[in-house]
Order: structure tokens, then sequence, then C-alpha cells
């Protein structure tokens, strides 16, 4: 069987590919608005203890340990969907690189906070064909580093009887779509946050992900989905002479209980389609240029 294409593509937008198994197996996971107030006083000694560990005799060495304040992460838990709270986060200047320390309860939550850092700001940047260098980690138990270069998380690693990482994002900026496409559903989903309306976080389903269950099936040329009204996901996708036809997208999008809900409609393009709460449908119509499609769940 299928998968759906709406549950594929909320589940990218809202937890995004990889991360469902974050924190799993014994982890703690903590959303953005459970976030402490304050760092505890032992979670702060714990940073404190790391930082002098990585001083070594180099006084000049994380000289200066500067908290980050919980309250200022939520905006980026919430933005990057991420899970994983640190007992403490702070950071510090080492060896040319600004260096962020983290501590956890675990180290099945450091690893998940590590994973979730790095693919979520990945899959972020290729939505958008931004490259970003590679992601410089050291892990030891119940801690983590991140770092600016090899060579200064390497000495860390060092000191804190740790070990380095590279993590380099995938190679795969247009995450399988067509070029083309990609550039035409950015321009409607930018149309449709042009008008004043919600399309949060914009964001590229991968093509492979599409195409579980769908063995030689047809696909869009591109597909993505952003928060829409009452952080409903809202769907654009592109489509050509060969591709996967906009009727077959848009029957199936409004077969799916989850979108059908509460009210929603397909806006029709030339080369594009939108599923979108039927609330706002006339104002995305207006916007993009589109014409009113066929409803569901009124």
């Amino acid at each position: 069987m299928s998968r759906s294409i709406a549950a594929a593509a909320t589940a990218l937008l809202l937890a995004g590919v990889g991360l469902a198994a974050c924190g799993g197996g014994g982890s703690e996971i903590t959303v953005a608005q459970t976030l402490p107030t304050a760092w505890s006083s032992a979670a702060k000694k714990d940073v404190n203890a790391l930082a002098r560990k990585i001083q070594g005799s180099d006084a000049k060495s994380c000289k200066q340990v500067v908290f980050l304040e919980p309250g200022n992460l939520v905006a980026a838990q919430q933005r990057y969907n991420w899970m994983i709270a640190p007992r403490a986060l702070a950071d510090c200047d080492a060896f040319a690189n600004t260096l962020e320390i983290a501590t956890f309860k675990s180290s099945k939550d450091r690893d998940a906070f590590v994973k979730e850092r790095s693919e979520s700001i990945c899959r972020r940047a290729s939505a958008v064909n931004a490259p970003l260098p590679p992601f410089q980690w050291a892990t030891g138990e119940k801690w983590s580093v991140q770092g600016d270069t090899r060579s200064g998380v390497d000495r860390a690693a060092k000191r804190l009887g740790g070990e380095a990482s590279t993590y380099a994002c995938p190679k795969n900026e247009t995450l399988g779509w067509k070029k083309a496409g990609i550039a035409n559903v950015r321009a409607v989903a930018a149309s449709i946050t042009e008008a004043s309306l919600t399309c949060q976080g914009f964001a590229l389903m991968e093509r492979e992900t599409f195409l579980q269950g769908r063995d030689g099936a047809k696909t869009p040329t591109a597909l993505g989905a952003c928060l829409s009204t009452d952080g409903k996901a809202l769907f654009v996708a592109g489509f050509e002479k060969g591709s996967m036809p906009k009727d077959d997208f848009v029957a199936e999008i409004l077969g799916d209980k989850t979108v059908c809900a509460v009210p929603s409609q397909a806006i029709i393009g030339p080369d594009w389609a939108a599923i979108v709460p039927a609330a706002i449908a006339p104002a995305v119509a207006t916007a993009t240029g589109g014409a009113l499609g066929a409803t569901c769940g009124s």
C-alpha cells in the first residue's frame, strides 16, 4: 500500500525525515515550551568543568564561558521542531573556534541532539539550495561540543577524552526534484507569503520519500509544504507533461482524513496545484492567480 502523500509531507514539515526516531529508547523528549526558565546550578557547574578541561594550561582558551539563556532557544526549537533540550548550553572561544558546550541527562539524549541539529539544518538548507560547511562535533559521556573547524574540535575532544566527528550535509540540494519544478513551487509559496497569508517554514519533501511504496509511479515535478492557518499543512506541487496528473494529486490529498479534518480546498494553476484550508482558499487563489477547485471536509 502506498504511503499517504499528506502523511509523508506533514511528517517532513512537523518532525522532519529521520527525526521521528530521535530520543527513542529511553531518551528524554523535551519540547520547546518545556525548556527551563534557567539552567540549574548543577548543570552549569558541569559545563564550566568541561570548559576548564578544554582550557588546560592555556589561560586564553575558554577564558569566558557565556551561557545561552533558555528563553532565547525557544524560537530555534520551534522553527526546526527540535525536540531534545540540553541540561545547559554555553559558548566559549578556544583554538580559533567558538565552541558550543552542551550537557545532557543521558548519552542517548546527546546522540539525538547531535543528529537532530545536523539533519534538520541540512534539510532546511537543501530546501533553499544553500550550501553549508560540515558540522564539527566532539562528543563524550553526556556532553557534546560543536565547533567551527575539525582541527579545533579535535583539540577539544583530546582534552576532554572524547571523540571528534564531522557531519557533512548530503549533496541533494534538489532532493530529487527538477530544478524548474522547485522554482515553480517556491514561487507559488512566495506569492502566498507576500499576500500576508500564512505559509510558515516552507520545505521540500524528498522525492524518494514520496515514492516509498510507489514503485514506478509518476511524481509531481516538485512537492513542498508549509504550515498554514491553525497550524495545518498547506501543500504546493508542480506539474508538467508526463508528470503525475494534477487531478490524481489533488484527489489523493483531498482523500486524506487528516487534511479533511478541517474544510480544505484545491487551488489550481497552469502547472501547479495547492491544497489549503478552505477559509483562506479565495485569498490564496487571488494571490497566486489560481482557480478554486475541489473541496473536502465541508
